[in-house]
């Protein structure tokens, strides 16, 4: 069966596997394939870390299925910058919060935040997140290309439909 790899920003690749063919055989054929050590990859499928001594149809993986592939860093120690930039973000909010209602009222609007914070991330397929990573790379990006000011609006083109 022929399944989808993907990677952000990288494209998609192709590669023909059998349905019983374990998650350790597919990385290495990526492995090969783009350069990627497998103990660098995580595969994903409907938002599942695929588990290497598990078979592509254990996962239920059919042909023409799109799976995630996620590189980790070697460098970089997994789980250190997750973990901390919550709490900072929650704490910082926790002090907004303390500024404007009653102790138990931000308690209150605050685990109601999380609640429904939670909730949307849940619900964001993988391409929505990579359509908002796409986004903001390529937004910052552009910031730091030319510092030029903006052509007059007499000097612009019309847009064409």
């Amino acid at each position: 069966m022929l399944v989808s790899v993907k990677i952000l920003k990288k494209g998609c690749i192709d590669i023909e596997v059998s349905a019983s063919a374990s998650v350790t055989s597919l990385k290495e054929i990526v492995a090969r394939r783009l350069s990627i050590p497998v103990d660098q990859q995580t595969l994903v499928f409907r938002g599942k870390t695929l588990l290497d001594s598990e078979a592509l149809c254990d996962y239920n993986i059919v042909e023409g299925n799109k799976i995630h592939l996620f590189v980790r860093n070697e460098n970089t120690e997994s789980g250190t910058q997750t973990q901390e930039a919550p709490l900072d973000f929650y704490e910082q909010l926790q002090k907004f919060l303390d500024k404007h209602f009653s102790p138990s009222d931000a308690e209150k609007v605050l685990e109601e935040f999380r609640k429904n914070l939670s909730d949307q991330l849940r619900h964001l397929s993988l391409d929505d997140i990579e359509r908002i990573a796409t986004l903001r790379l390529d937004s910052s990006s552009s910031k730091h290309r030319s510092s030029s000011p903006p052509p007059h609006p007499e000097e612009s083109t019309p847009m064409q439909s």
